[in-house]
């Protein structure tokens, strides 16, 4: 604001007073209007306020104090007013002070200085303006921001809050409040810290702490403290109670198993490769144990991912009760070791034994887990059991790092499953050295389709009523371009495990269907049976995928036989029953496959489309020596008749074998004593040879039909 702009008003009865105060103050560049009495300075005000008021004590009618009351209670008290007064006395000058003057200036009056006496007047009140706005600003600025300001001095005493939001509601002010009555001790201590701090480097200091208030909840607080002056200390106070929510769901996320609450793989290996420090450092041992559920992935194939789910977290809650280190740890240990769970992934765990005394303790403690697991999970419909296999591995004995850790008690946990799952193992060399020929077989037969080393081989089936071979089985073999022939024991399962066993399957029934094609082109119509993987009887474009298959090599479906075994019905029960039915509606035979070595119940094989039982030739092998095995391949061949199914008996290896299974009623015959397993060709020069098998009761039998 310039002096131009600068308004004052000025009224003094006296003529001559009001030209030469006029005149000085225009001479120094202000705008000045004037009044000849109180009453008309008022109707001047009233009309166009002025940003300054000069007012003679003594006037007519309307005197200046009460001129100066008036403007206090119409304005307020920002507006400088200046009383000219002759009088000198203190009581007038109190009267003035009274009434709200700003200041005040006693006659006679020195014209040379009067510019100059309102010259600081007035900057005292733009400065007093300034401040105003000032004040306004960092009042707003207090309002919009969400944290809480106090001012704190240096003996801990709350000096003033500036702003004061509900979520600080520990904090009292007042003329005796201190930090003391507001916070523990501990955090009056982390203030008065940092404000010395701040203090003595001129920086501005930042802490946390957590502060559980009254209703027993905790809050986070984010505080700063920025020096004023020597004994004083600003200090901001930021509920940051939402962040550390946020944060700690993110930790949680990226750390901890949404499903069962326990550590995932990233912070099983952080906490892995700090206890193997540790152990380092001490010279100890650890156990890692990988634990699997045997037969999990069924449950979630039959009962569903909400049911599979279910019984997880069951699975963890018992993993936490039986891996408690007074359990199993020696009793003669003084230290006991903290014992840390991840799961994996899947129905993949892994325990952590850190500072373990003795690796039978690694030991008893998978046996722990192992009962646990074995005790029936209790739905609503019905109970589920399920076992454990588990591998261990040992630092520093089976690897030095986290990785190489985790690598071989996986390794040994699929051992423990090969050798007949629900057991422990620990980890060996060998069991690596299986692991990568594993892996690198399961590399190879990717590329055995295309490299057209697989092929075919066919095991006759003796007809015993014609006497001749009027069957096959076709049976996949794998020519290795280094490893020789591979057993189908070994590439089957693994093309199983990771899917390969859908195109292989493809391109076997493909090439049996094509090369029997042939031979009914040749006079030879022989019927052809072809195993089936659970796999692919579980894909839903199976049916299509074989009836494409019969249509492409013009093969009749009624020579054709599909062999499953009884895990894959009892697997998939509902799913593999409408597959089979449809099947049979295009007059495909149906032969149930090592009968006898699973759980069929008589009740479900009669509600099954099949035609032909196999019994298997574990049975067939000990016929002639153990009685058992006899009873059971006798009652196998009536039940078989009784049902209406035709029975094939496969393995067999003697001519005593043959007629014993002739006499019992037996329809087809299989085996090396017939003929091995031969080539499309070889098979084109047994189909005219005859068999002649006389019946014979084996001892002990009394009689048998046929």
């Amino acid at each position: 604001m310039t002096t131009e702009s600068f308004r004052i008003l000025l009224a003094d009865d006296d003529a001559t007073v009001r030209l030469l105060m006029q005149a000085a103050l225009e001479k120094a560049g202000f705008d000045v209007t004037v009044a000849c009495d109180g009453v008309e300075a008022v109707r001047l005000f009233d009309a166009r306020p002025a940003d300054m008021v000069m007012l003679d004590v003594e006037m007519p009618g309307m005197d200046g104090y009460a001129v100066c009351s008036y403007l206090r209670e119409r304005v307020g008290d920002e507006l400088p007013i200046m009383m000219v007064t002759g009088m000198d006395d203190m009581q007038s000058i109190n009267r003035s002070f009274e009434a709200g003057a700003t200041d005040f200036i006693a006659k006679p009056i020195n014209w040379n200085l009067i510019a100059y006496r309102i010259l600081y007047l007035r900057r005292g009140y733009l400065n007093m303006l300034a401040l105003k706005v000032a004040n306004a600003r960092s009042t707003a600025i207090f309002s919009a921001i969400p944290d809480t300001m106090f001012i704190l001095n240096d003996k801990g005493k709350i000096i003033d809050i500036c702003s004061h939001p509900d979520n600080t509601p520990w904090l009292t002010a007042g003329g005796k409040s201190t930090l003391s009555q507001s916070l523990p001790e501990q955090i009056v201590s982390l203030y008065l810290g940092a404000a010395d701090r701040a203090r003595s480097h001129g920086t501005v200091e930042l802490f946390e702490y957590p502060l559980k208030l009254a209703d027993g909840k905790t809050k986070y607080y984010e505080n700063r403290i920025v020096v004023i002056d020597p004994k004083e200390t600003l200090c901001l106070v930021r509920d940051i109670t939402e962040r550390k929510d946020s944060e700690n769901k993110i930790f949680h996320l990226a750390y901890f198993d949404n499903l069962t609450g326990l550590p995932n793989r990233q912070s099983f290996m952080e906490r892995l490769e700090g206890e193997i420090k540790r152990a380092q450092f001490t010279g100890n041992k650890l156990a890692v144990l990988f634990l699997d559920l045997d037969g999990f992935k069924s449950i979630n194939d039959t009962m569903g991912h909400n049911t599979g789910d279910t019984i997880l977290q069951w699975a963890a809650e018992r993993l936490q009760s039986s891996t408690r280190p007074s359990d199993f740890v020696s009793r003669n240990n003084a230290e006991q070791p903290e014992v840390k769970l991840a799961r994996l992934g899947g129905d993949e765990f892994t325990v952590v034994i850190p500072n373990l005394p003795r690796t039978e303790d690694a030991l008893i403690l998978a046996h722990r887990i192992r009962e646990a697991m074995r005790r029936p999970f209790q739905l609503e419909s019905r109970d589920v059991v399920l076992t454990a296999s588990i591998g261990i591995a040992l630092y520093p004995d089976d690897g030095a790092d986290a990785e190489t850790l985790l690598k071989h008690a996986d390794t040994a946990m699929y051992h423990a499953k090969n050798e007949g799952r629900d057991n422990c193992q620990f980890y060996n060399v060998d069991l690596t050295f299986q692991a990568e020929k594993r892996m690198h077989l399961e590399n190879d037969l990717r590329n055995a389709l295309q490299q057209n080393e697989l092929y075919l081989v066919y095991q006759p089936q003796l007809d015993v009523a014609e006497e001749n071979f009027l069957s096959v089985e076709a049976l996949i073999r794998w020519q290795h371009p280094k490893q020789g022939l591979i057993s189908p024991l070994d590439f089957i399962p693994l093309a199983e495990e990771n899917g390969l066993i859908i195109p292989i399957g493809d391109w076997v029934l493909r090439t049996a269907c094509t090369e029997a094609a042939q031979w009914h082109q040749r006079g030879r119509p022989l019927q052809v049976a072809v195993n089936l993987s659970p796999l692919q009887i579980k894909n839903p474009d199976f049916v299509k995928n074989v009836l494409d298959i019969l249509a492409e090599t013009s093969f009749p479906p009624g020579k054709l036989v599909l062999e499953i075994t009884e895990g894959a019905l009892m697997e998939h029960s509902e799913n593999t029953l409408a597959t089979l039915l449809a099947l049979r509606e295009h007059h495909i035979q149906i032969a149930l496959d090592d009968f006898g070595t699973g759980y069929s119940s008589m009740n479900y094989l009669k509600r099954l489309p099949i035609n032909n039982i196999k019994v298997d030739q574990s049975f067939v092998r000990g016929l002639l020596d153990k009685k058992e095995n006899l009873a059971i391949v006798r009652a196998i061949i009536s039940l078989s008749k009784n049902l209406g199914f035709s029975v094939t008996a496969e393995g067999i290896e003697s001519l005593n074998q043959a007629q014993v299974l002739k006499y019992f009623g037996c329809e087809t015959l299989q085996g090396y004593y017939f003929s091995k397993p031969i080539t499309m060709q070889e098979m084109l020069a047994l189909t005219d040879k005859q068999w002649c098998i006389e019946p014979l009761r084996p001892n002990g039998v009394n009689h048998e039909s046929s």
